[in-house]
């Protein structure tokens, strides 16, 4: 599924191998498109995540050094003052977004490996909340975002909510429209807030 600006994706596997090719396909995509691209992740896979994208024909040294291709981690992108503050972490990404189109890129894609939240303070509360945040920056700005949770390590309670907040979800790079989603979604505990 070719993926468009504006979504915002939930991956959800089970080996490195999967996170590696579906992080390689996502990034190779949008490199072939000028997009800055962007993976956040764990840190040890990422010479991995640069073997798939050569393996795709992706120069990463080329692209590393123009800023189209910048693998970080997680901490270097979600903990902003010695915390993870959801909204500070979405401020990051806004201005990620906008400084790629200042930079001249066609768009910005990120896709982020979000085991790192399990070694935060009250991660797992926090990267639902987070998840809940980004899905209004995704409804109104020009990039996609791709995020990558181990169903092996995650808790289910941040699965599920992974699940209701993103609209775009799959596995093995098979996605589709979420059944899961809900766009009333507001927090962790996956409860609408009512209307007022």
């Amino acid at each position: 599924m070719p993926f468009k600006r504006g979504d915002h994706v939930c991956a959800i596997y089970s080996t490195t191998e999967e996170l590696t090719r579906d992080v390689a396909s996502f990034s190779a995509e949008g490199l072939s498109s000028d997009e800055r691209c962007w993976y956040v992740g764990a840190g040890e896979e990422m010479d991995s995540v640069r073997a798939a994208l050569r393996s795709l024909g992706v120069d990463v040294s080329a692209k590393t050094r123009r800023q189209a291709l910048q693998l970080i981690s997680g901490d270097g992108a979600y903990v902003v003052h010695g915390t993870f503050n959801p909204e500070a972490t979405i401020q990051v990404f806004n201005d990620a977004i906008e400084q790629a189109y200042t930079d001249g890129f066609t768009g910005f894609r990120a896709a982020a490996e979000m085991s790192w939240a399990l070694n935060c303070v009250d991660g797992a509360h926090q990267v639902i909340v987070y998840e809940a945040l980004l899905k209004s920056l995704f409804a109104s700005c020009r990039a996609i975002g791709l995020c990558l949770y181990d169903r092996k390590r995650m808790p289910l309670q941040v699965i599920n909510g992974a699940l209701c907040t993103h609209p775009v979800a799959g596995s093995q790079g098979h996605y589709g429209a979420n059944p899961f989603y809900d766009a009333a979604t507001t927090g962790p505990t996956g409860v609408r807030q009512a209307a007022v």
